[in-house]
């Protein structure tokens, strides 16, 4: 639970620098905050079946 919040606060933390960025820039940072996500929630997801 704790490896979560973090994550949550680090997405946070880099949703707020991406406002300062140019258009261009945002489109990137949002796609690979999108698969960061997307990566990390497999991962949080195949541990979780792994232990029970």
């Amino acid at each position: 639970m704790l490896k979560l919040a973090v994550i949550v606060i680090l997405l946070l933390l880099g949703g707020l620098a991406v406002k300062y960025l140019d258009e261009k820039t945002q489109h990137k940072v949002v796609l690979v905050f999108g698969a960061i996500i997307v990566v990390l929630v497999v991962i949080l997801m195949a541990s979780e079946l792994m232990r029970h």
